[in-house]
């Protein structure tokens, strides 16, 4: 790193560029460069090398673990995944690659042959992450409510329904890290964001997709042994520990989206008002048949995750 000094000629302002540089891309007087202004206001001068990307490509020779290598190769950004393991690839191996380009967003199979297949990702790169951000949170958000109705109703197929959309959720979690990480990664990043938003937005994921995992365990105890509908008394209360957590996370997925640091500290400040409902449905729950208190209680458990996830993105404004 060095310092230069900016200079005025008229009414314009000069920066020279290091020699070595110019020497190294090929550039010569008159060349066209890119200048690039970040969210944070940094200028990214790049010599036109963002016009032609390199494909990125990732190979999978091992058999051991196939389906985590290929997701690890699309989080990573790759263009191309390719399978080859040297021999034949066994029916089961290719199964198990098919069933991965079905999950991920944007993965088709483009070559298979008896040694070997080649997946390609066909996303295309001005995806916008936080647009699919705000998507997966809104399924989430209504796996929650869904969730509990089912509990209360003892709605199973409503249940089994908050279940399947917990994939769904994974596969937009995936597209949406894959982007953020690529953006991160890429010299010039996210023109409309800072490297800080992006890793803010990354961790935000993370806790979207662990709302959603908490809503599926809470339909889950619906079609669990012991399950009962519940009284009542504890359905009322439950419904309002799940209000307050549903309130919880919109705020804060509200706050980190328009960095608003008043709303973020509400839904901290919230921390007392969801203590005293837990201190409440723990005192209904005491009154229960001993038969069905594990499952009741990890319905609460669930709540209590969720709530602590609304707490890990609200910290991020503060």
């Amino acid at each position: 790193m060095e310092a230069r000094k900016l200079q005025q000629v008229g009414a314009s302002y000069l920066l020279s560029v290091p020699k070595k540089w110019v020497d190294t891309n090929g550039l010569k007087k008159g060349s066209m460069i890119l200048v690039h202004e970040r969210a944070d206001g940094m200028l990214i001068i790049d010599p036109g090398l963002a016009e032609k990307p390199l494909r990125q490509r990732s190979l999978i020779s091992d058999p051991t673990n196939v389906a985590r290598d290929i997701l690890a190769g699309y989080l990573a950004g790759n263009d191309a995944i390719e399978i080859n393991l040297g021999k034949d690839m066994t029916p089961a191996l290719k199964r198990e690659v098919k069933r991965m380009s079905e999950f991920l967003v944007g993965v088709e199979i483009m070559e298979e042959d008896a040694l070997k297949m080649t997946l390609q990702c066909l996303i295309p790169k001005n995806i916008d992450a936080i647009t699919y951000l705000r998507r997966t949170y809104g399924i989430a958000a209504k796996m929650h409510e869904d969730a509990i109705r089912a509990f209360v109703r003892n709605d199973q197929e409503l249940a089994q329904d908050v279940i399947d959309r917990d994939r769904e959720v994974d596969r937009l979690y995936f597209l949406v890290v894959r982007q953020l990480r690529k953006a991160i990664a890429s010299p010039i990043g996210d023109l409309f964001l800072s490297p800080l938003n992006l890793l803010d937005y990354r961790l935000v994921a993370k806790e979207v997709e662990a709302i959603a995992d908490g809503s599926a365990g809470i339909a889950e105890q619906v079609l669990s042994q012991g399950y009962v509908t519940p009284p009542r008394q504890f359905s009322q209360v439950m419904g309002q520990l799940s209000e307050q957590v549903v309130l919880a996370h919109r705020e804060a997925i509200t706050a980190v989206l328009q960095q608003d640091n008043t709303r973020a500290r509400h839904v901290i400040a919230s921390q007392d008002r969801i203590n005293s409902l837990v201190i409440e449905i723990t005192e209904v729950l005491a009154k229960q048949d001993t038969s069905v208190l594990p499952v009741y209680d990890r319905v609460v458990h669930n709540l209590e995750r969720i709530f602590e996830s609304s707490i890990d993105i609200a910290d991020l404004v503060i």
